[in-house]
């Protein structure tokens, strides 16, 4: 049992957000709403840049797909309608690896992005998330 927890706490995903905007605040939308753009350029409209976000997790225990949904869901809750994401950084070498399966805690992986609400996505959130 002891294992078992143990295990799950090394599965978690540490989030960190900071707002860009503090003046600026947006009603929370729903994860299956934000849409993900690798540049600025990708965006096809105007937005407001809402908040920063990482996302950190161990790399033998977390997948991308992970963290990504992790930002995901932190930009949900600043408002956003997307996120403009970094990609997933990783710390592959093989000592921090070894450390991290010895419980070293030193093999992780990072994935960011800029959260961003486009007011021309209003009628998609509506429909999407309700309300």
């Amino acid at each position: 049992m002891a294992l078992a927890a143990l295990l799950l706490a090394a599965c978690g995903v540490k989030k960190n957000t900071t707002d860009v905007s503090p003046g600026v605040r947006f009603a929370a939308t729903c994860p299956n709403v934000v849409q993900v753009y690798g540049t600025r350029s990708d965006v096809p409209s105007d937005y407001y840049e809402i908040a920063f976000i990482e996302a950190e997790g161990n790399s033998i225990y977390t997948t991308d797909n992970q963290l990504q949904e992790q930002i995901k869901i932190g930009a949900a809750k600043v408002g956003a309608t997307g996120v403009i994401a970094n990609p997933v950084e990783q710390s592959k070498t093989t000592v921090k690896v070894l450390g991290e399966a010895v419980g070293a805690k030193s093999a992780t992986q990072k994935a960011s992005g800029l959260a961003i609400y486009s007011p021309a996505e209003k009628d998609r959130v509506r429909q999407v998330c309700g309300g």
